[in-house]
């Protein structure tokens, strides 16, 4: 009679990231080994060295990957997904950034005392912006508190 021998180098928890299926003694997930292997063309012995791991562990992953390929490729797919929310959010952020620091150098005031901080010793440059940036998150929020009261205002 055969005896069915177990490998058991993958587990779940769903307190280490996200529940999903990692590396035993790592938190190392099976979707980076198959990342690495799919978008990078890393080798089993390149991941092995790369992530520190052994190469029975890599084989593993891609073994429970082989086993579990829709699982991980839906998973794979939901890590893209929120990787291009969050880009979408940055690139939101960024953008809102550029458009108020460029409605904040139309004003005269702010353009004298970004000019000043910057003329200042390299030792209090550093503070001068920083105290010029804290004027300008003040305005921001006396704006929102006062939304029906919307003017130009001089960081004065």
């Amino acid at each position: 009679m055969n005896k069915i021998e177990s490998i058991n180098l993958i587990y779940r928890n769903p307190a280490v990231r996200g529940g999903r299926p990692c590396i035993v003694g790592t938190s190392l997930r099976v979707l980076d080994i198959v990342s690495a292997m799919r978008w990078q063309g890393r080798s089993p012995e390149q991941m092995a060295d790369a992530f520190q791991i052994t190469l029975g562990q890599v084989h593993a992953a891609l073994a429970y990957y082989y086993c579990n390929q829709a699982e991980i490729d839906a998973d794979m797919r939901e890590d893209e997904r929120k990787s291009e929310a969050m880009a979408q959010e940055v690139l939101a952020d960024k953008n809102s950034l550029n458009s108020r620091l460029q409605r904040y150098l139309q004003d005269d005031n702010f353009r004298a005392a970004l000019s000043e901080a910057m003329d200042a010793p390299n030792e209090q440059r550093t503070a001068h912006i920083r105290a010029l940036f804290a004027k300008m998150a003040a305005v921001e929020q006396e704006l929102k508190a006062f939304p029906a009261a919307r003017t130009e205002k001089s960081l004065e």
